[in-house]
């Protein structure tokens, strides 16, 4: 008969070895460049790829599983240096790619026809993309710092995305959107030469508490969305500041299908030292309310042909030429539905303009403009 100690150790050693047959516990071995991931898998040093011509440093090869960096960095050789990508979810499900670097790639994380799969806590530098959303849906990005990227994000046909609490500096767009629909941006912070949130023909978006800082004669838009009436987006506590052309860009944001009943609503915003703080053009039925608007070098609020807009409780001060323009305004169709209960102070030229007679306007304030004492044209005030 074996010793008692002699049986205990074979014991453990038994139960260590069916550890590997329990699902959902196994982990795989540190990879190598190229390598198909097929269980959950820890980094235990840095992954160096920098020489590796293959294309794609790690694939995910199966749905479900988990790739920790461990507090290492996955490096690439530098974005078109022959590696394009350093993880590629590669069409499966439920993936997620969290804790460390990865460096130098084209698209550091490739969101391929990925859904349900969770991007966390990565610091992403020195690539052309940092993450890249291709089509697929319901993923999650957050926690994520992107630093010179030519766009920090990238999102294409996909839909349902969260994109939260991430931090992209030094990029040319914070992120770059094409035919999203219904994803949500919370929280986020972008820095850049051209656009912090740029999005064509996307529908039901919603922007909540994100902070577009184009710094002093860099950025040219802040928030910029051509929804090209695909359907409309949802504006809620964001901030746009030194941005040379546009703080906040509207376009067409509404629903072609059912424009009664989708309609953008924008309010609590900051448009603050940019060249226009908020330019929208014709983005039927929007909902603007208590936004503000102050210190822009031209018109704090130009509404182009913004038919049955609500616009009430909005502030515009210290603007370099109104406060708030109503232009081309000639028929119902083109005309808000209400301007009530604004502030435009201290603006170089009108407090509120309007091309052509704004009826049912109420509550407006206007005053110590620079036309003054007619600080308001075509539109009642201080009454």
């Amino acid at each position: 008969m074996k010793p008692a100690y002699t049986r205990a150790a074979l014991g453990v050693a038994l139960a260590l070895g069916m550890l590997g047959v329990v699902p959902g516990v196994a982990f795989a071995a540190q990879p190598s460049c190229g390598d198909t991931l097929m269980a959950n898998t820890t980094l235990t040093a840095d992954l160096d790829c920098s020489a590796y011509n293959g294309g794609t440093a790690l694939w995910m090869g199966k749905k479900g599983i988990v790739l920790n960096l461990n507090g290492h960095t996955i490096w690439g050789g530098g974005s078109y240096a022959g590696i394009q990508t350093g993880v590629d979810t590669n069409y499966k499900k439920h993936t997620t790619i969290k804790n460390g670097s990865i460096a130098n790639f084209d698209q550091a994380v490739f969101l391929d026809y990925s859904v349900g799969g969770t991007v966390k806590n990565l610091h992403i530098a020195g690539s052309s993309i940092g993450v890249y959303f291709y089509f697929g849906a319901d993923n999650t990005a957050s926690g994520l710092t992107i630093s010179g990227a030519f766009e920090g994000l990238d999102l294409y046909g996909s839909g349902g995305n969260w994109i939260t609490n991430s931090r992209i500096t030094d990029s040319y767009y914070g992120s770059y959107g094409e035919w999203e629909n219904g994803d949500h941006f919370v929280g986020n912070y972008a820095e850049y030469s051209y656009a912090g949130f740029y999005e064509d023909y996307g529908g039901n978006q919603v922007y909540s508490g994100n902070t577009a800082n184009g710094q002093p004669d860099s950025g040219a838009y802040g928030f910029y969305f051509d929804c090209d009436d695909y359907g409309f987006v949802n504006l809620f506590n964001n901030v746009a500041k030194y941005n040379s052309s546009y703080g906040f860009y509207t376009y067409y944001c509404y629903d072609d299908q059912n424009a009664a009943a989708g309609h953008a609503t924008w309010t609590g915003n900051t448009a603050n030292h940019n060249g226009t703080g908020w330019y929208d053009d014709t983005s039927r039925y929007a909902v603007v309310k208590n936004n503000t608007a102050n210190w822009n070098d031209s018109e704090g609020f130009y509404l182009y042909d913004s038919g049955h807009m609500v616009f009430t409780g909005n502030t515009a001060n210290h603007n370099g030429s109104d406060g708030i323009y109503v232009y081309d305004n000639y028929s119902p169709y083109f005309s808000p539905a209400a301007v009530n209960n604004n502030t435009a102070n201290y603006n170089d030229s009108y407090g509120i303009e309007a091309d052509y007679g704004v009826p049912h306007a109420t509550g407006n304030r206007a005053h110590h403009n620079g036309t003054a004492p007619d600080d308001c044209w075509n539109i009642d005030c201080n009454n």
